[in-house]
């Protein structure tokens, strides 16, 4: 298999964990019960091949961390849960993230979450080779302070993806690189509030030369997100 269709692989398999954990998430499950269901389908669905995943798997207030491992946090009316997943296929690494909702978010969070999707648009299309990396999270930061989230997204706004999970240039200060034609890459932008609540949507993309094609198909809408 090319690259390109090893991603595109992996992502089937995003694909599946994100709606297998739709059917699961409910209050009282713990963070570790949706790590071992990651791990079944996984396994499942890349038997035939050399495989491994990691990623993020928090929940409730534990969102505004940004990421971690799972623990026996169980989660509850009200929480959000952060699944970040990254899934090697033979020698190639996808790269995505989604955030679930235990109940109907508050208006606080519907709106911090209509910003993230802004904010990933945005970003997706201005995004052309030969951009020097940081413009990327220099533009972020500037829509965010204009809408009233300044310091609230304390990470890049996304990083080459391919060999590795994560590779360099990432979207962030001080990575002037520029971006080639043909690299894969993630955007994932996310707000979070201190000691209450973190989201954050992450998809894959290929630079064109006339810009990003989106290679993550797969619903963000926060809609499809409450359980």
């Amino acid at each position: 298999m090319e690259k390109l269709e090893k991603l595109i692989r992996a992502l089937e398999v995003n694909k599946a964990v994100y709606e297998a954990v739709r059917e699961y998430i409910k209050p009282g499950v713990n963070e570790r019960e949706i790590y071992e269901l990651t791990k079944t389908t996984v396994d499942k669905m890349l038997c035939d091949v050399s495989h491994e995943f990691i990623g993020d798997f928090v929940g409730g207030k534990r969102c505004a961390l940004i990421g971690g491992d799972a623990t026996d946090y169980k989660l509850s009316a009200g929480d959000g849960f952060i699944l970040d997943l990254s899934v090697r296929c033979e020698d190639t690494w996808s790269d995505t993230c989604r955030t679930f909702f235990l109940g109907e978010p508050s208006d606080e969070v519907k709106k911090a979450y209509d910003t993230v999707l802004f904010l990933q648009s945005f970003a997706a299309e201005l995004i052309k080779p030969g951009m020097s990396a940081e413009k990327i999270k220099l533009g972020a930061e500037k829509l965010l302070e204009s809408k009233g989230y300044a310091g609230m997204m304390p990470h890049h706004m996304g990083h080459l993806i391919g060999d590795e999970p994560y590779l360099t240039p990432a979207f962030d200060i001080g990575h002037d690189a520029e971006i080639k034609v043909g690299s894969f890459f993630t955007l994932e932008p996310g707000l979070y509030s201190p000691e209450s609540w973190g989201l954050r949507v992450e998809n894959d993309y290929l630079l064109k030369p006339e810009g990003s094609e989106l290679l993550f198909r797969y619903p963000t809408e926060i809609e499809y997100f409450i359980v």
